[in-house]
């Protein structure tokens, strides 16, 4: 397991783990008010993308090297 997989597999336990944060609080407090709700939602949004893997940041953090042609010459 490389460094970018690790990276990759970092970002998923982390949404796991702030999907469970929502959902425990949620339970707690079923009834929120709206403005605690739209958080609740956005980090619910943000913990998805995460599970996801979140891409576009493992591209970012580990972009993809090109082998230099001068190495094979």
């Amino acid at each position: 397991m490389n460094a970018k997989e690790q990276f990759a597999l970092a970002l998923r336990i982390i949404g796991v783990l702030s999907l469970m944060y929502i959902l425990r609080t949620f339970i707690r407090n079923p009834s929120p008010k709206v403005a605690m709700l739209i958080v609740e939602l956005a980090c619910a949004a943000i913990g998805v993308c995460f599970i996801r893997g979140m891409p576009s940041l493992v591209k970012f953090a580990y972009p993809d090297s090109e082998p230099s042609d001068k190495a094979k010459v």
